[in-house]
């Protein structure tokens, strides 16, 4: 019952905006004001951590006991089910008749705690603008020293950090001269500010670089100028942008003379208004006398208007420009050449004023072309190889692409052919791959025999090829490369499968060999105890005086008895000593019954310590059968410890070997009276990564490893299991030797 003074108090409770509740110490609520029934539902007489926390046992934050014993507590908590937080004291309250309570006063923090996590934003937002700006930010005073600064000013300047910046003199460390300052504090007191002020400073190291200062004034609280604020930008980029693209267009200039490649440009109403020497190789006429040939001459009839027209559309190309084109010019002398056109408009404010063409040579690429298809007696038999062909000029420009290198780099033929270079398909630079093609280290001078390098395909990813090249010469001059690629992804995928597996059950071996160090220690312990004690017994007698013969007897007994448990040590050992190896698979002749021996020496003494009974019924009258040794005992103690596991309160586990003459096959059966297999499970725990143990006690691997060693022994594993009765793992292996 509350008392008189707490019902005196409740309707003051219920008139505050504060909620108040009250338990006893068995956490039973007794009161809660109108507030607090708001917040959380009438909960008096119920558990304060059902009504208040909606938890089903006592909150693991709760200090009731330390209010109970008189001490007064203030925190703050977040409650999820009703979305607020709450500032919250409680201090103990004893009653008239004398019961302990406690009390507990809330009011709500939550649009507060908000507003201050808004606050911090705002701060932090701020503060991470002026630091992490691009530009350079700063506060100076009217005498020359920096109040405040960013990273950026800093780093543009080259100082190590604010406080070597603070110390600096803006006239004399910053300017070129102090003139230079008086300059600029001249214009910005007069007008209150600068807008793109370009100015040239100096850093920490005397690198002169240019910047352009927007700033303004500071004021005092009287109206004094008492400094200035702003950013600077570093120009220095710009200016030496303008020096290189200076520099750009005297290269262009000249790249046009002395490009190999012809190029013409002419204006709309077809008069050449540029020709290179280039072009001068191609047509024959040099040029003093181009300029008053109309562009259309250097075209058969009508080919002119066509590749105009082709410019324009969009399929050749992009609107205004013509790529790769194969087309045919006439030289001075009326001769048609085979030429590569590339073409583009040119514009001046949006409005056509001339075109510009590029003209490559494709008189010895043709030729080369001829060569490389007579070389293979046809076309067709360069696009039916299963291997991929790729040939190029000698400046590695490809000019042959067949179906197989389609398939292999995933670009086309019309995408590569005169369009993309040998460079353009390796990882590394092309000289490291020319240079070993004249070497003669990978099958010879001028060849490539069977070389493992990578491409790279249209998406950017690289293929390991096998690669087979050799330069062509005409005349004893190099003309061209013509290669052979053999994608090597689906060996490379098998190699890493193969060691992947290798990896995986080597690692589940490890795993089984920790399961089996604990047995075997003890295992070893027995017999080294019983050596020691006899060698100590037999230094006893030795201590005694010159041996009798009663104790020359018993010493022979004692040695007998040392040898026997020292080979038995020497047994477990080796036999450990295998299982733990990391071999290769061996296939060749075995003796089951041997092999299940061992694996009983080696978990009979976990077999012991679980109050496990083994049996077993082996018939010696087995043939051997083909199989790896080491692997095929992993798969049977794995099966023993998850006959272990499924009996934890004990039982009997059975190991049974018989010969199924008619199969051909050696069977082995690993029975246990364990709990079972359910039979939703049964059909799933060969699969990797399936396991019926709880969390913890198992990754499912075990099994899946077990069935794909037997699987490569060309054998069978099945499993029959009634739950809460037996388990029971039958492999079969072949007798006479499988092939493949």
């Amino acid at each position: 019952m509350i008392d008189e003074e707490t019902n005196r108090m409740a309707s003051i409770f219920d008139a505050m905006d504060t909620g108040v509740y009250i338990i006893d110490d068995d956490y039973t609520i007794k009161f809660m004001n109108k507030t607090s029934i708001d917040d959380f539902g009438e909960g008096c007489g119920k558990k304060c951590y059902q009504v208040i926390a909606h938890r089903d046992k006592v909150c693991t934050w709760c200090r009731a006991k330390e209010k109970f014993e008189g001490e007064t507590l203030r925190w703050d908590n977040y409650f999820p089910h009703i979305n607020k937080a709450f500032e919250i004291f409680e201090l103990p309250l004893r009653t008239n008749d004398g019961t302990q309570s406690h009390m507990c006063i809330y009011r709500d923090i939550t649009e507060a705690n908000e507003q201050t996590k808004m606050l911090r934003a705002s701060i932090e937002d701020y503060r991470k603008l002026f630091e992490h700006v691009r530009v350079g930010v700063y506060m100076s005073s009217k005498e020359g020293k920096f109040l405040e600064v960013n990273q950026a000013l800093i780093d543009m300047l080259g100082y190590k950090n604010k406080e070597e910046f603070f110390k600096i003199n803006i006239a004399d460390d910053l300017y070129l001269s102090p003139e230079d300052r008086r300059k600029y504090q001249d214009i910005i007191e007069r007008d209150g500010h600068v807008i793109d002020y370009e100015v040239d400073l100096k850093r920490k190291d005397g690198k002169v670089i240019s910047v352009l200062r927007t700033a303004h004034t500071r004021y005092d609280s009287e109206g004094n100028i008492v400094g200035y604020e702003g950013i600077c930008v570093d120009q220095t980029q710009r200016k030496e942008m303008e020096q290189k693209l200076k520099k750009a267009y005297d290269f262009q200039k000249n790249l046009i003379q002395t490009s190999i490649d012809g190029i013409v440009a002419n204006d709309r109403a077809g008069n050449i208004i540029i020709y290179n020497k280039g072009a001068e190789n191609i047509f024959g006429h040099v040029q003093e006398e181009i300029f008053g040939i109309h562009v259309t001459q250097l075209y058969p009839a009508g080919k002119a208007r066509k590749i105009k027209k082709m410019i324009y559309r969009t399929e050749y190309g992009g609107s205004g420009r013509l790529l790769n084109s194969e087309v045919e010019v006439l030289t001075k002398d009326g001769q048609q050449v085979p030429i590569l056109l590339s073409a583009a408009l040119l514009y001046d404010e949006g409005e056509e004023v001339a075109t510009v063409g590029y003209f490559k040579d494709m008189r010895d690429i043709k030729r080369l072309q001829q060569e490389v298809t007579k070389g293979f007696y046809d076309r067709n038999l360069i696009q039916s190889s299963i291997d991929a062909i790729m040939a190029s000029d000698k400046d590695g420009t490809v000019i042959v692409f067949n179906h197989s290198a389609e398939k292999l780099l995933g670009y086309s033929e019309d995408e590569v052919s005169m369009k993309m270079s040998f460079n353009d398909f390796f990882p590394t630079a092309i000289a490291k791959y020319r240079e070993e093609l004249f070497s003669s280290d990978y099958g010879g001078k001028n060849r490539l025999f069977l070389y493992e390098t990578y491409l790279v395909d249209k998406t950017g990813n690289k293929i390991p090829v096998q690669l087979s090249a050799t330069v062509m010469f005409d005349q004893g001059e190099e003309v061209g490369t013509v290669a052979f690629f053999r994608d090597l992804r689906e060996i490379r995928r098998m190699e890493q499968q193969f060691a992947d597996q290798a990896r995986l059950l080597h690692e589940h071996k490890m795993i089984s060999l920790g399961r089996l160090s604990a047995s075997v220690v003890h295992e070893l312990n027995n017999p080294l105890a019983g050596i020691l004690n006899y060698i100590r017994l037999m230094l006893k007698i030795i201590n005694r005086g010159a041996l009798k013969q009663e104790n020359m007897d018993k010493f022979q007994r004692y040695l007998t008895l040392v040898e026997s448990e020292t080979g038995r040590c020497s047994k477990i050992v080796s036999n450990l000593l295998a299982f733990s190896r990391k071999s290769k698979l061996e296939f060749r002749k075995m003796n089951v019954n041997e092999l299940l021996e061992k694996c009983i020496l080696l978990s009979q003494h976990k077999l012991m310590l679980q109050n496990i009974q083994i049996t077993t019924d082996l018939d010696r009258g087995i043939p051997e059968v083909f199989g790896d040794f080491n692997q095929t005992q992993q798969c049977v103690i794995n099966l023993i410890f998850n006959a272990i596991d499924a009996m934890p309160d004990g039982g009997t586990l059975t190991l049974e070997s018989s010969f199924n003459s008619k199969k051909r096959m050696v069977e082995i059966k690993v029975e246990d009276t364990g709990c079972g297999i359910a039979e939703k499970d049964i059909h799933q725990i060969f699969d990797p990564f399936y396991s019926t143990k709880t969390e913890g006690k198992g990754v499912g691997l075990g099994l899946s490893m077990v069935y794909g060693i037997i699987d490569e022994h060309k054998g069978t594993i099945t499993v029959k299991s009634k739950p809460g009765k037996y388990t029971i793992f039958t492999i079969n292996l072949p007798v006479d030797k499988m092939e493949d």
